[in-house]
């Protein structure tokens, strides 16, 4: 069983929740302590009264820690198979919070609870959003009515949000670079004069600006970021030509976690698993990763390629069984193939039936446009195993 890392995401909302537990600690301090006159004064909170910066400093580290929290174990995918609600979350923040509600109500009254626990109810009401979406958007691969290859494919890319997550990107590397711009710009008129503190801020963002441009282009250009490997061959009017006609349908399993959290979607082409969509004619071999929470599966391609999908759920014991099954349907193949570091002499191979052809994406797209079926047995004879002429022997003596 591998060990994977935390993910990016994963660490960043750990250290938000840490940034925010030490701005409560702060917070607390100048309370309890009278120091930080700043932090005694009072804010007008609507018509209802004022509220001191300490309180209402507090009260927000304690929600935005709480949700990090919350989040970062949503992602760790603890205790997985009894998903619990977010209830107990809410409660205890709200009782580790029960002095400062009682500051905020000595300040401003009820309103100031009834602020505060509306608030929280919001931010982890958004925290199961992505969920609820997520399920909603994939189902909508499974109505009767039917759709181009365009459709599909725009339906798949937001299952993982790709298209929000590019724009936001993209609005994060433009707000740098107004900065940049802005700053020289009042400098430059005068209207502010430039100080070592503002010239090493400026030179510190275009730095990120100028070293994070090929990565945002990268992520922004790639079309259809949910179709792994194929998005950098393929243009994006080939990978819509090629879903054109599939219609998907839901895999049903037996086992009551994975019926719950497992959804994977075939078509005649086409295999969806956790969110990415993986060619039934280019898989050749799957290689499973287990871990502690979910399950990383690999596939290799006829190409040489190899595209990863992440399913939400440890996969072992009986689930292994039931998931085989669906592997078998990935690849066409059961049998063992030695397929070890041979990447290489994989792409070599591919190319070989395509002589006409002098690039990756017209090898690619010819393949997929036709039956794959002679292709596909080459490949299993060429890398089959040689047979055992042992067992061959013993089974003959023991006959004898």
């Amino acid at each position: 069983m591998e060990k994977r890392k935390l993910s990016g995401k994963t660490i960043l909302k750990l250290t938000g929740a840490l940034f925010a537990l030490a701005y409560l600690g702060f917070c607390l301090y100048a309370g309890i302590t009278g120091k930080f006159y700043g932090m005694h004064r009072k804010e007008h909170v609507l018509r209802f009264g004022d509220l001191k910066n300490w309180v209402s400093g507090a009260m927000s580290a304690v929600m935005i820690a709480f949700l990090c929290i919350y989040s970062a174990i949503n992602d760790l995918k603890i205790q997985k198979e009894h998903r619990k609600s977010s209830a107990p979350f809410f409660l205890l923040m709200l009782l580790l919070s029960f002095p400062l509600l009682l500051e905020s109500y000595l300040d401003i009254g009820w309103i100031g609870i009834a602020i505060y626990a509306g608030i929280a109810a919001f931010l982890f009401g958004i925290a199961w959003i992505p969920q609820f979406l997520n399920q909603w958007i994939t189902r909508r691969l499974l109505c009767d009515k039917p759709m181009s290859g365009r459709q599909q494919a725009q339906i798949i890319e937001w299952i993982h949000f790709y298209p929000l997550k590019k724009l936001l990107i993209l609005g994060l590397w433009g707000v740098g670079v107004v900065l940049v711009l802005r700053g020289f710009w009042v400098t430059a008129t005068g209207k502010i004069e430039m100080d070592g503190e503002l010239f090493l801020f400026l030179l510190g963002i275009a730095v990120l600006v100028v070293a994070l441009f090929q990565k945002m282009r990268r992520y922004v250009c790639t079309p259809y970021r949910s179709i792994p490997v194929l998005n950098q061959i393929l243009s994006k009017k080939q990978l819509e030509q090629l879903l054109d006609g599939e219609h998907f349908e839901s895999i049903e399993f037996e086992d009551d976690a994975m019926k719950k959290y497992l959804e994977i979607y075939r078509s005649q082409n086409w295999m969806l698993i956790g969110g990415k969509l993986i060619s039934k004619k280019l898989a050749l071999w799957v290689t499973v990763d287990r871990s502690k929470n979910d399950t990383l599966l690999k596939i290799l391609y006829l190409n040489g390629t190899t595209a990863k999908a992440t399913v939400d759920l440890e996969i072992r014991e009986k689930r292994y069984e039931e998931f085989t099954a669906v592997l078998r349907e990935l690849t066409g193949y059961e049998g063992a193939l030695k397929l070890y570091g041979k990447e290489e002499q994989l792409a070599q191979k591919f190319a070989s039936f395509f002589p006409e052809q002098t690039s990756d994406q017209e090898r690619v797209a010819a393949f997929l446009s036709q039956d794959a079926a002679l292709i596909r047995q080459d490949y299993i004879q060429t890398f089959s195993p040689p047979p055992d002429h042992r067992k061959k022997k013993r089974s003959g003596r023991k006959r004898e």
